[in-house]
C-alpha cells in the first residue's frame, strides 16, 4: 500500500520530468539565443572565406542572429573541418564546408581523423563557382583544343600547376586528362597565388583556375582563358567557350560550398538552418551579388544538396583512384 508520502514523491517526480521535457523543448524553440560561429578551414583572404563571410551575413539576417566567422586554417582544409566535428552539436558551431574538404579529402588522407558520412551532417547548399582553363596572355595556345592537339603531337612536353596536390586545381585537370587521354605533367605549388604568378611568367603552361579569383587576371589582360568547366558559359564571361563546347562532352565540374554540422545537432535546428539557408540563396540581390563575383548561389532543397554531396563524394572517389593520385 502506497503511504501518502511516496505517492508525493511520485507525483513530484512527473512533475520534475515534465517541466524538464518542457523546459528542453522551449530552449530548442528559442534557438538561436546567442551568437553562433562558422569555422572555415582556410586561412582569410581566398575564395573560401570570402564565401563564408558572405553567407554569415546572409544567413544571419535570416535567422535573426550574429554568426561570427572563425579562421582554422592548415593541412589542406582539414585542421579547421576537425574542430568543427569535434565541437557540440548544440546548433552554435557549423562549418563551411567545400568541396576539397568534403568530396576530395576523405580519398587523399590516410590518417584524416574524420568521416563525412558519419561525423558531419549537410545542412543545406551555398553555392558554387566553374574553374577557367587559363594561360599567360601571349601564350601560343587560343583553344583547349589546341592544347589537346599540342599534346597528341608531343606527349609529356606540356606542364599544369596546381594550388598543391588534391586541390581542386589538380584533381579537375586530372579528370580532364582522363577524358582527353592528355599526359600533361602536374606542377604543383603551395597555393594559387605563386602558381597564378608562375603562369603569368611563362614557367607553367596552363591552370585550372576558381573563376572568381581568375577573373581580376582575366579582366585586366594578364591572362586569357580558352574555355569554362561548367555546362553553361559564365556570366561575367559569355565569350568564353564551355568544355563541352570544346569537344569534352559531359565534363561539368565546379568548386562548391556548402554548411555543415556536427552530428548529432537537433533535427529541428538542422531543419531551421537548412530552410534558412534555402531562403536566404533564393533573394534576388544575394544571386545578383554572388554573380557578379563569379559565383552561383544554390538554389536546390536541403534534401537535394545531401544527394549532391554523396555524388560528389563518390565522382572525385573515382577520379582519383583512376587517375592513380596517392593518397598521403
Amino acid at each position: 500500500m502506497q503511504t501518502r508520502s511516496s505517492t508525493y514523491l511520485k507525483t513530484l517526480f512527473k512533475s520534475s520530468m515534465i517541466a524538464l521535457a518542457l523546459g528542453l523543448a522551449n530552449a530548442a524553440h528559442a534557438w538561436p539565443d546567442h551568437a553562433l560561429r562558422m569555422i572555415v578551414p582556410f586561412p582569410a583572404g581566398g575564395i573560401n572565406d570570402t564565401v563564408a563571410r558572405l553567407t554569415a551575413t546572409y544567413l544571419g539576417e535570416e535567422l535573426g542572429a550574429t554568426i561570427v566567422v572563425e579562421n582554422r586554417a592548415g593541412a589542406g582544409g582539414t585542421i579547421g573541418t576537425m574542430a568543427a566535428v569535434n565541437s557540440p552539436a548544440d546548433g552554435y558551431t557549423i562549418l563551411l564546408g567545400a568541396s576539397s574538404t568534403v568530396a576530395v579529402a576523405p580519398h587523399l588522407y590516410k590518417n584524416l581523423g574524420y568521416a563525412r558520412e558519419k561525423d558531419l551532417i549537410a545542412l543545406g547548399g551555398i553555392g558554387s563557382a566553374a574553374s577557367l582553363l587559363v594561360v599567360a596572355a601571349n601564350s601560343k595556345w587560343n583553344s583547349l583544343s589546341e592544347l589537346v592537339n599540342a599534346d597528341t603531337k608531343a606527349p609529356g612536353t606540356i606542364n599544369y600547376g596546381s594550388a598543391g596536390a588534391g586541390t581542386s586545381h589538380h584533381i579537375k585537370t586530372e579528370l580532364l586528362k582522363l577524358r582527353t587521354g592528355a599526359k600533361w605533367l602536374h606542377i604543383p605549388y603551395r597555393g594559387g597565388a605563386p602558381a597564378m604568378t608562375d603562369l603569368m611568367g611563362g614557367q607553367i603552361d596552363f591552370l585550372l583556375e576558381p573563376l572568381p579569383t581568375a577573373l581580376p587576371y582575366v579582366e585586366s589582360g594578364r591572362i586569357k582563358a580558352l574555355a569554362v568547366t561548367t555546362r553553361q558559359r559564365a556570366a561575367v564571361l559569355p565569350d568564353v567557350k564551355t568544355f563541352d563546347e570544346e569537344g569534352i562532352k559531359g565534363y561539368d565540374a565546379t568548386l562548391w560550398f556548402g554548411v555543415f554540422a556536427p552530428a548529432g545537432i537537433d533535427s529541428g535546428v538542422a531543419k531551421k538552418i537548412g530552410d534558412a539557408l534555402q531562403r536566404a540563396f533564393a533573394r534576388d540581390a544575394v544571386k545578383q551579388d554572388f554573380e557578379k563575383r563569379g559565383l552561383d548561389a544554390y538554389s536546390g532543397s536541403p534534401e537535394q544538396f545531401q544527394d549532391f554531396v554523396k555524388a560528389e563524394i563518390k565522382l572525385w572517389g573515382d577520379v582519383i583512384q583512376k587517375a592513380g593520385i596517392p593518397a598521403q
